[in-house]
């Protein structure tokens, strides 16, 4: 079937597209926050660079079939460095080339069609648009082989795979509970054993009320910021150490909050906030994001029984499908989830110059490992 690509000004994207793309996320599954138009709109109104050593244009495009129906969009930015010049340089990505705010990023169309997308846009921008150097393709699913027509290219080179859980849920928490090994189930009872042995109570609490999820995401912002901070567990960053980090995600769960979509975790010990996670509820699958606690009650996994109570939640409410985020660790992995992996694929220009961006390109992300490394130890 024959796909027809477009490219988008801000308003046809954010205002004209806006019906169709909502239409569209509906569809897709697991549901994120990073498919959405309003994750894009806020992104780009807040991490589009203008400046001289830095400049980005908006590069989102549109996929729709012979009969007009809209199957992708393409959320990309063309950035410029130095931002003015003839020897500026010029890489293609995707929206959310952010640190870890946006955790998966790449086309927004449903799973089966990606692999057809990616094969559309790898023939529209070798004929069209072709003034750049590097393009990194991100988001692109192995299990519905989208990544095929990248692995086929000369000099593509894979950067990253990144592994996303995702559980189904049973009708009942018994049941899912059944599903858990004995080490787990007895690592899970031991947690509710320890605080009721030394004579604490819990208390979980949900929050989805757009006036009340202001003060939760200021106490989110401060449990992250301490678990950031403490000495004696493996290395946390925080995420949200800069100020246009912290404005962005404001403004991002006042947008979901708004659209009855943002939630609040909170585990409360004899009357204190313990430990928080914040999350995104579509209909009936919940992505959970980022969480923070207090180190001062680590010794009883506080984080780990509060992933107990939004799991029983999410099953008491009906929800079939519940998204532990990227990243492998054992703390997902103890849940029994399945696997989805996304790859990020850098195709570089046939230019001597579009090499050149590649190494240099690959020079400065293994420099860039190597200090947060350091940091960490």
């Amino acid at each position: 079937m024959t796909l027809k690509i477009r490219k988008l000004t801000v308003t046809e994207a954010f205002e004209g597209l806006l019906a169709e793309w909502r239409q569209l996320d509906s569809e897709i599954s697991p549901r994120t926050p990073f498919t959405s138009p309003l994750w894009h709109q806020l992104w780009w109104k807040h991490f589009e660079r203008r400046g001289s050593l830095k400049r980005d244009e908006f590069f989102l495009h549109s996929v729709r079939d012979a009969d007009g129906r809209l199957v992708a969009v393409v959320p990309l930015v063309k950035i410029y460095r130095p931002g003015y010049g003839p020897m500026r340089f010029c890489k293609i990505q995707f929206f959310g080339a952010d640190p870890s705010l946006t955790e998966i990023r790449g086309i927004v169309c449903r799973p089966e069609r990606q692999k057809e997308v990616v094969e559309a846009l790898l023939n529209y921008f070798k004929c069209n648009d072709a003034d750049w150097d590097i393009f990194k393709w991100s988001g692109v699913r192995t299990d519905v082989e989208a990544q095929r027509p990248l692995e086929a290219l000369q000099r593509s080179t894979l950067e990253r795979s990144l592994p996303d859980y995702v559980v189904e849920l049973p009708d009942s928490w018994e049941e899912f509970h059944g599903r858990l090994s004995n080490n787990t189930r007895k690592s899970l009872r031991k947690g509710y054993e320890f605080i009721d042995r030394d004579g604490h109570k819990l208390t979980f609490r949900v929050i989805d009320q757009r006036d009340e999820l202001k003060g939760a995401l200021h106490r989110f912002l401060e449990l992250h910021k301490a678990r950031s901070q403490a000495g004696d567990m493996a290395y946390h960053r925080d995420n949200f150490a800069i100020k246009r980090h912290r404005d962005f995600l404001a403004d991002a769960i006042d947008g979901f909050a708004a659209q009855g979509c943002a939630r609040a975790f909170e585990m409360h010990v004899n009357g204190e906030l313990a430990a928080i996670r914040l999350a995104f509820a579509f209909d009936h699958e919940l992505y959970l994001y980022f969480s923070g606690f207090d180190p001062e009650w680590k010794k009883y996994g506080v984080m780990t029984t509060l992933v107990v109570e939004i799991i029983k939640w999410s099953i008491e409410h009906k929800f079939g499908l519940l998204n532990l985020s990227t990243g492998k660790d054992l703390s997902k992995l103890r849940w029994k989830p399945n696997e989805i992996t996304f790859q990020d694929i850098t195709q570089p220009s046939c230019s001597l110059r579009g090499q050149f961006v590649l190494r240099a390109e690959a020079w400065v992300r293994n420099r860039s490992k190597s200090v947060v490394t350091t940091t960490a130890e």
